[in-house]
């Protein structure tokens, strides 16, 4: 299962269009820039969990919105991290069926206030988001909700039940996201995996409560 082939940034950051900018941007003057710094589970986790770290891109974006009656670009660079270990799926053989995503968007301060996608996006809206963007991948019903702690903060984790498709074959998943902060970005992080994997979920929390700014 590959999430981060085909970019879902611009269901993740609909938040933005009520953001308001600086008054050289109001008036069309300047334009608004900004980077993720991204964030990456640490090799420990990385280790311990038999997951690998399978790239690091940069997605930009540029999101239109309105302020004052004008409307200004903003443009956004996300940062995508994905990790994933080889799963032993019978008569498939070995697949690197189990993903780990942390897709870090930046926040930005303008007239003295933040503003991020947080504001407005919640996780059955990324859910509904991932499921619409991928023709071999659904999303179904919430099943559980946990607690995690990432960057030293609590944060909720839904697990959904899903469907993927791999070579011709449907599978059964679970899917586990979470949105976090840091310093500098918002990071949400989703984990998918076989639902006969009994466990995954704690490699999942591994990877989530290991996350560090990217360097």
């Amino acid at each position: 299962m590959n999430f981060t082939r085909r970019a879902f940034g611009a269901g993740l950051i609909a938040g933005l269009s009520a953001a308001s900018g600086c008054l050289g941007f109001v008036r069309g003057d300047d334009s608004l820039a900004f980077e993720a710094v991204g964030a990456r589970p640490s090799d420990e986790a990385l280790a311990r969990t038999g997951y690998r770290h399978a790239r690091t891109e940069v997605e930009p974006l540029s999101e239109t919105i309105e302020i004052a009656g004008e409307t200004r670009e903003v443009e956004l660079e996300n940062v995508v991290v994905e990790c994933d270990r080889g799963v032993d799926l019978g008569v498939l053989g070995t697949l690197r069926a189990a993903t780990f995503v942390a897709f870090s968007t930046p926040k930005f301060e303008v007239l003295g206030r933040s503003f991020h996608p947080g504001e407005r996006v919640g996780p059955r809206r990324i859910a509904t988001e991932l499921g619409s963007n991928y023709d071999e991948f659904s999303i179904g019903e919430e099943v559980e909700e946990w607690e995690l702690t990432v960057f030293g903060e609590e944060v909720d984790v839904s697990t959904f039940e899903g469907r993927a498709a791999m070579n011709g074959i449907d599978l059964d998943v679970h899917v586990h996201l979470g949105i976090a902060t840091n310093d500098d970005d918002l990071v949400i992080f989703v984990g998918a995996h076989p639902r006969q994997l009994e466990g995954e979920r704690e490699s999942i929390a591994t990877l989530a409560e290991s996350l560090v700014p990217i360097e």
